[in-house]
């Protein structure tokens, strides 16, 4: 007994944002790794954090105007 039998779901709109996202956060990430690798190493840690969230931010507003309608 499957209660899901015959529930057919379309991937695309899900998986091509979440690869996007991935890209984004760790370019961001390696951006930040080339240019701010001169700090010390607590305080390098401590920005990892926002950096990531920062990431997050460039990656959710073209989702919010309309980037996630090219995946559908």
């Amino acid at each position: 007994m499957n209660p899901f039998e015959g529930i057919e779901v379309d991937w695309m709109p899900i998986i091509g944002p979440i690869i996007v996202l991935i890209v984004t956060v760790v370019a961001v990430a390696l951006i930040y790794r080339l240019f701010f690798n001169w700090l010390p190493t607590k305080l390098f840690n401590f920005l990892i954090g926002p950096i990531v969230l920062f990431g997050f931010y460039i990656w959710a507003i073209p989702m919010n105007v309309g980037f996630h309608e090219f995946f559908k």
